[in-house]
C-alpha cells in the first residue's frame, strides 16, 4: 500500500506544481526530444476529478490484487505499463497528438492481475475479469470514447489507450515468470 499512497501523493502534487502541459504525452514535442513525456503523460491528468477518479481505481486494484503485488513490484509493473501505452500511443495511434492519464496502464494491471488470479487456480474469477474487461472495451469502442466520464475528465477516452494497456497487461500476464515469482535459471546445454 505504501507504493499506491507515494504514487497518490506524487501525482497530487505534480497535479498542483506543475502544469500539465509540460507533462502531458505530446507528439510534437516527443519529436522534438521530450521522450520523457511518453512516461510522464500517465501522470498529468485533465482535470482534478480525472486525477482522483484513477487513484481511486489504482487503489480499487491494488486491493483486489495486493497478494500478486509484493512491496516492490507495482512501480515495476506501473513503469512497465507506462511506457507501454506511451510508446503503443506513440507507434499505433499516430492521430493522437496529446494524451493524459493512468487509464491505459490501469486497464494493464487490471488484466495483468486477472491473468495471475487464472495462474495461482483462482480460474473463475481470472476469467470472468478478463470477460468483464472484454466486454468493457467493446463498449467503449461502439460508444467511440463518448460517455458520462467524459464530461466530468472534460476530454474523450482514449480508447486506443486502453486497448494497448489491456494487451499489454496479457502479455507481461502471460510471462511465464511473474513478478512476484524469484527468477529460476535453467542449465545452459552444451
Amino acid at each position: 500500500m505504501l507504493w499506491v499512497i507515494t504514487l497518490s501523493l506524487t501525482s497530487l502534487l505534480l497535479f498542483f506544481t506543475v502544469p500539465n502541459l509540460q507533462l502531458s504525452f505530446d507528439r510534437p514535442l516527443i519529436a522534438e526530444g521530450e521522450g520523457w513525456r511518453i512516461i510522464t503523460g500517465n501522470l498529468a491528468h485533465t482535470n482534478l476529478w480525472h486525477l482522483l477518479l484513477n487513484l481511486g481505481g489504482l487503489a480499487i486494484l491494488y486491493n483486489l490484487f495486493r497478494d500478486y503485488l509484493g512491496q516492490a513490484h507495482l512501480p515495476l509493473l506501473m513503469l512497465l505499463l507506462w511506457l507501454a501505452v506511451g510508446l503503443g500511443i506513440w507507434w499505433w495511434c499516430p492521430q493522437t497528438q496529446w494524451y493524459m492519464g493512468l487509464s491505459g496502464s490501469l486497464h494493464g494491471l487490471f488484466v495483468w492481475g486477472a491473468m495471475q488470479d487464472i495462474r495461482h487456480g483462482r480460474r473463475t474469477s481470472g476469467w470472468l475479469l478478463l470477460a468483464g474487461m472484454g466486454l468493457k472495451l467493446v463498449m467503449d469502442f461502439y460508444n467511440a470514447g463518448d460517455s458520462p466520464i467524459a464530461t466530468l475528465i472534460n476530454a474523450r477516452i482514449h480508447i486506443g489507450s486502453h486497448l494497448i494497456g489491456a494487451g499489454a497487461g496479457l502479455l507481461l500476464g502471460l510471462h511465464r515468470v511473474s513478478l512476484n515469482e524469484p527468477v529460476t535459471h535453467q542449465p545452459t546445454r552444451h
